[in-house]
C-alpha cells in the first residue's frame, strides 16, 4: 500500500524511491522540484536557507517557458 509516498507494509513503512530531476530547463520543473524538495524538508532535515536560493526559480507566470 503507498500512501503519501511511502511504501506501507504489515512489517514496515518506507520511503517509496525518489528520482530528482537535477536539469530545471522550464518554471513546470521548478515548481515540482521545490514541491518535492518542501516534501522531503522535514524528513532530511533540510533548512529553509538552502531552498530560499532556489525560489528565485520560481519567479514567472508561464509554466512552459524556459
Amino acid at each position: 500500500w503507498q500512501h503519501l509516498g511511502w511504501s506501507l507494509t504489515n512489517s514496515m513503512v518506507t520511503p517509496q524511491k525518489l528520482c530528482l530531476k537535477t536539469k530545471i530547463t522550464t518554471l513546470h520543473e521548478a515548481q515540482r522540484l521545490l514541491g518535492d524538495l518542501q516534501w522531503l524538508r522535514p524528513m532530511v532535515g533540510i533548512p529553509n536557507e538552502l531552498l530560499d536560493k532556489l525560489r528565485p526559480l520560481l519567479k514567472g507566470m508561464d509554466p512552459t517557458a524556459p
